[in-house]
């Protein structure tokens, strides 16, 4: 039964679809989190989990089982259940029953009970279900406040082999290197506050998962990845191999003298160009962070152009090395004016390097050159 007034409640489209959601999520910022939680904010996040779904599903003769752990009011499978034609089943679960709901009015609005599996429950509690060898999901979506670290264990378990896992981490300060010993507590890894900080963060959650992962005798394949000022947000196959993992791990150490960054599989603190310290972190995932196969098959089923443009820039970086370099914070180095991204790129393909855009930062950009390259090009 649904016993909020009308004035708690509105009907909302997104995308293609509509859903009921809190008033006070449309009227407050940040939106709180009673009586359930929705954030407007989160479109481009749902936008991209569609297409990823959608081109991961088209690959299969059969259509799939998604699951939204963390469902809240049910925003992303509903979306999904409307906007995808490759569902099999959706099953949502959240705690909170307010939520629960929200979402059920929402599926009566669209008439999805169908295809439609509603739990109110834990998160580990409603996966345990779910980890028999004929009960596995297709595609995984874990989205908690905070740390997604309590959940993904379980959820490896109710994953099929092959199987997708959307991963999102909303404790920035923590793998961002603000509070490197709570990384360390959490994630099992020291993070770095440097200018290229989120790209270190993406890599510490890879690595946490790819670590829970090998536990259970599986590896991972990242698939793809994004940030934003609210969140982490990482896409990878689970297949039944550690090789996939192994190799992928190691250490970084950034120079605070020169701005050298250099990854390795065992940690040093000295700088290979200048002898100064170096700070590190990690153990972290130094592997790619993207699949071109499944990235170009994306653009094609694209539904945001600012998607779009991320993927068409990520691929363009995707073999090239880990931890991208700023403009700014070079031209700060060298007491230099400015320059753009697109001249750094062009001068360092035009003296032999590889070098891109980077999708992390619209000021970065990655070459295999190392900071004394750069810097000589730009002297």
């Amino acid at each position: 039964m649904f016993n909020l007034q009308n004035n708690q409640y509105m009907l909302i489209t997104e995308g293609k679809t509509q859903f009921y959601v809190p008033r006070n999520s449309i009227d407050t910022s940040p939106p709180p989190r009673n009586p359930a939680f929705f954030n407007t904010l989160a479109k481009f996040k749902r936008d991209t989990l569609i297409t990823i779904l959608n081109t991961y599903a088209s690959q299969f003769d059969e259509k799939i089982t998604f699951a939204d752990v963390l469902s809240s009011i049910g925003a992303t499978g509903m979306r999904i259940a409307n906007e995808s034609n490759y569902i099999k089943k959706i099953y949502f679960n959240d705690a909170n029953p307010i939520a629960i709901d929200f979402l059920n009015r929402s599926i009566e609005q669209n008439n999805f009970g169908s295809f439609c599996a509603i739990s109110n429950n834990e998160a580990n509690k409603f996966l345990s279900n779910f980890s028999g060898k004929e009960d596995r999901f297709d595609f995984i979506d874990l989205d908690p406040f905070g740390s997604p670290v309590p959940f993904i264990d379980s959820a490896i378990r109710a994953l099929k082999i092959n199987g997708i896992i959307s991963i999102t981490a909303t404790d920035g300060a923590v793998l961002c290197g603000v509070y490197p010993e709570v990384c360390l507590r959490k994630y099992g890894s020291l993070s770095l506050n440097t200018e290229y900080f989120n790209e270190i963060a993406i890599r510490i959650l890879f690595s946490t998962l790819s670590t829970i992962a090998c536990r259970n005798n599986l590896g991972v394949e990242p698939i793809f990845c994004h940030t934003d000022k609210h969140y982490i947000r990482v896409y990878a196959k689970v297949v039944n191999s550690v090789s996939s993992s192994e190799g992928n791990h190691g250490f970084l150490q950034h120079c605070i003298k020169c701005g050298n960054r250099n990854i390795s599989k065992h940690p040093y603190t000295s700088c290979n160009l200048c002898d100064a310290d170096c700070k590190i972190a990690g153990p972290l995932w130094t592997g790619k962070l993207f699949d071109k196969l499944l990235l170009t098959e994306s653009l094609k089923l694209s539904i945001n152009t600012k998607l779009t443009k991320l993927l068409e820039i990520a691929l363009t970086e995707v073999s090239l090395p880990s931890m991208y370099y700023v403009t700014d914070k070079i031209s700060q180095d060298l007491q230099i004016s400015s320059f753009s991204v697109e001249k750094i790129v062009e001068k360092l393909q035009n003296h032999g390097f590889e070098s891109s855009k980077t999708a992390f930062n619209p000021k970065g950009f990655r070459t295999n050159g190392n900071i004394s390259d750069i810097n000589k090009l730009l002297l």
